[in-house]
C-alpha cells in the first residue's frame, strides 16, 4: 500500500511517499512536487509486489535520508513538541553531515568526523544531542525494523560537557536593566524580563504563554507542555501586577500573552528568539557582563534558595525532574550555613 503525506516547511511544501508491502521492509522517499511522489510510489510498489529490489541498498541497510525520514514520521513526532522542535535542528545537520551514505556505511570514523567538523563551529551541548538523535535512531532500526547494524555512536569518545555556569543578577543589576528593558523599542521586553524573574521559567515558555494558561485568581501558570514533566508555577502578586498590566480587554483562551498572531516557524519553535536581539541590547547597555537570557532563570532560583525555599520545592517550581539540577544553587547557602552552625557554637563549653 502506498501512503502519500504532504508537509509544509518554511522553504515550501514536500510530499513523503511511503510505500508498505507485508514480508518487506517499508520504503520511504520525499518529493519537491506531488507526481513525483506519485510516479515513484506507484512504480515502486509494483516492482516489490513482484519480487523485485529497489535502489542500491541491499535489503538489510537503508539510505540514512530514508532512515531519518522514517524516523521524524514515527518517532519524532510522538515526543513532546519542545523535543520534536530540537530535533530538527539536529536531523538537519546530521542531514547534511551523511548525505548520500546508507546507515551501514556511517563507521565509527565517519561519526569522529562529523564529531570534529560540528564542534568547530557548535558548543559540546549542542553535539551531544546531535549523537543522541543518531544513537536512537541506530537503536530504533535494530529492533524495531530489523535491520542488522551496529551504532556507530557507541564506539566514539563524546565531548567532554563544560561546567555549569552560574551568573546571577545582582539587585542593583536587575533593577537598572529594568529600567532599560522598560525603554526598549519592544513594547513587552520589560514584562517578559519581570515575569521570568518571578516565575523562574525558562525563556521559551514565558515567551509562549497563552493568556488560557494563566489563572489570575488562583496566581497559577499551567504548563502543560514543557520541556519535562507538566507542572504549574506559582505567580507573586508582582507578577499578577505585570500580566494585569498588559492584559488586553477582550482576549481569548488561544490569544498569546507576549508574541503577536503571526510569528515565523522558527519563532514557533523556540518563542524566546521574538525578544533576543532586544534583550541582549538591552543587557549590553546595561553594561552586564557574561548574562544570557536563560540566566534569569538561574537568578530567580537562587534568591529563592537564598529566602529559604527547600530544595525539594525550588525544583517543583523549575520544573526540574532530578534534585541534582538544583544541587548547583546550593553553595550560595554558605552564609547562612555559617550563621546555622553558630547556633551551637557554645555546645560543650
Amino acid at each position: 500500500m502506498a501512503y502519500i503525506r504532504t508537509v509544509k516547511r518554511k522553504k515550501g511544501t514536500i510530499y513523503k511517499a511511503e510505500i508498505r508491502v507485508q514480508g518487506r521492509s517499508p520504503l520511504y522517499q520525499t518529493f519537491d512536487r506531488l507526481s513525483d511522489a506519485q510516479r515513484w510510489a506507484e512504480d515502486t510498489e509494483a516492482i516489490l509486489r513482484s519480487g523485485g529490489h529497489v535502489g542500491e541498498t541491499p535489503p538489510d541497510d537503508m539510505p540514512f535520508s530514508q532512515a531519518l525520514d522514517k524516523y521524524e514520521l514515527k518517532i519524532s513526532s510522538q515526543k513532546r513538541p519542545n523535543t520534536r522542535a530540537r530535533e530538527i535542528t539536529s536531523a538537519n545537520a546530521l542531514r547534511a553531515g551523511f548525505k548520500g551514505l546508507s546507515l551501514k556505511q556511517i563507521t565509527p570514523a565517519v561519526v569522529a568526523a562529523f564529531r570534529d567538523k560540528r564542534l568547530e563551529t557548535i558548543g559540546p551541548s549542542t553535539l551531544q544531542k546531535d549523537l543522541a538523535l543518531l544513537s536512537h535512531l541506530y537503536t530504533i532500526a535494530r529492533t524495531e525494523w530489523a535491520l542488522e547494524i551496529n551504532n556507530p555512536v557507541a564506539a566514539i569518545r563524546k565531548p567532554a560537557m563544560p561546567a555549569g555556569r552560574l551568573r546571577l543578577l545582582s539587585k542593583d543589576e536587575a533593577r537598572n536593566l529594568l529600567e532599560i528593558c522598560r525603554q526598549s523599542r519592544n513594547e513587552k521586553l520589560y514584562h517578559y524580563v519581570q515575569l521570568l524573574l518571578h516565575t523562574g521559567m525558562r525563556p521559551s515558555e514565558g515567551a509562549g504563554l497563552c493568556w488560557g494558561q494563566i489563572s489570575i485568581d488562583k496566581r497559577i501558570i499551567d504548563l502543560t507542555v514543557t520541556k519535562t514533566e507538566p507542572r504549574r508555577v506559582p505567580l507573586t502578586i508582582k507578577a499578577i501586577e505585570i500580566l494585569l498590566d498588559i492584559m488586553p480587554e477582550n482576549c481569548s483562551r488561544e490569544n498569546r500573552v507576549f508574541l503577536p498572531e503571526k510569528i515565523s516557524a522558527t519563532v514557533q519553535r523556540r518563542p524566546n528568539l521574538f525578544f533576543r536581539r532586544a534583550f541582549d541590547n538591552a543587557v549590553k547597555k546595561a553594561k552586564i557582563e557574561n548574562f544570557n537570557m536563560h540566566d534569569l532563570r538561574h537568578t530567580a532560583a537562587s534568591y529563592l534558595l537564598m529566602a529559604g525555599v527547600d530544595l525539594r520545592t525550588l525544583a517543583d517550581i523549575l520544573g526540574h525532574s532530578t534534585m541534582q539540577m538544583v544541587q548547583r544553587y546550593t553553595h550560595l547557602l554558605d552564609d547562612h550555613k555559617i550563621k546555622a552552625i553558630d547556633h551551637i557554637g557554645n555546645l560543650g563549653i
